[in-house]
């Protein structure tokens, strides 16, 4: 008897997945034959819309998702991981700094862990601090390196500005497939510049000195360049003594020292006869050179 149940047991092991699917078939098989339609369109055997819980519903819904992913039916797309990571960042732009971006700068030769860096991979990280763009291609940016300064302006805030400065996101290489994108540091010449950026190969972050002729530079949309203060002129002093030269008149010392405008007179006199009275001078056209003149 022992012997028996042994063997049974073991059949049952052996054949459990086979005999599984046969009582399902033959289950589906009862229902078809001996089922009714209902008008919802399932198949109960009186005929009555079939009830489901809301757990089963949740079970089949997870089962599905389940074997979508086994089937790899509803992989998302690079474009639809995009969508997905960028869907809760509009306006980012706003809310972060040029220091955001250059502290975000990571040093030379790395390779984010093994996974790589595309320029624009690396230059959206600087941008957003956001790692990942691409589950199936992890050294991918959001877009091509070209497009990074518009992607960034149209989906994060980020606006144009004529003049890079350091820390500023730039795109160029718009007459090439991919272009190139880099953040820049400082310039070099007319059409050069020291940059940070990732290169396709071999993926690790460099600096180096490029060409940006032609590049599209963009800043966070809430930068402002602090103006430059404009100075206060120094006032130029005027002497209160002057020492008479050779052709000299009153009226013409006062003009020459800022003492008289010609546009003011004191008293019933001219500044000429002022200066006439307080240095004793009887007759104000009568000075020689080296007398000093002093100012009322």
């Amino acid at each position: 008897m022992k012997k028996l149940i042994r063997s049974l047991s073991n059949y049952l092991q052996n054949h459990l997945a086979a005999l599984v699917v046969i009582f399902v078939a033959l289950l589906c098989s009862a229902f078809i034959i001996f089922g009714v339609k209902s008008e919802d369109g399932s198949i109960t055997l009186d005929g009555s819309n079939a009830v489901i819980s809301e757990s089963t519903e949740k079970f089949i819904e997870d089962s599905q998702a389940a074997l979508n992913r086994i089937m790899n039916t509803d992989t998302p797309t690079d474009e639809e991981t995009i969508k997905i990571n960028d869907s809760e960042e509009v306006g980012l732009g706003f809310y972060t700094t040029i220091d955001d971006i250059i502290n975000r700068r990571l040093p030379d030769g790395n390779n984010d862990g093994g996974r790589g860096w595309q320029c624009s991979k690396y230059t959206g990280y600087l941008a957003t601090g956001k790692r990942e763009y691409s589950t199936s291609h992890p050294d991918y940016g959001p877009v091509n390196g070209k497009d990074v300064a518009a992607w960034l302006v149209k989906n994060y805030g980020f606006k144009y500005i004529d003049q890079p400065v350091k820390g500023a996101i730039g795109s160029g290489g718009f007459n090439t497939q991919y272009g190139h994108t880099a953040m820049y540091l400082y310039s070099t010449g007319s059409n050069t510049a020291m940059v940070n950026d990732a290169n396709y190969t071999p993926l690790t972050v460099s600096t180096h000195n490029m060409n940006i002729s032609g590049w599209k530079w963009v800043v966070p949309g809430s930068y402002n360049p602090t103006p430059t203060p404009t100075p206060t002129p120094t006032p130029t002093p005027t002497a209160d003594t002057y020492t008479v030269q050779k052709g000299d008149t009153l009226g013409g010392i006062a003009r020459k020292m800022g003492w008289y405008t010609g546009d003011k007179l004191f008293g019933d006199d001219g500044y000429a006869q002022q200066l006439a009275e307080y240095n004793n001078i009887a007759w104000r056209g009568l000075i020689y050179p080296g007398q000093v003149i002093k100012k009322k």
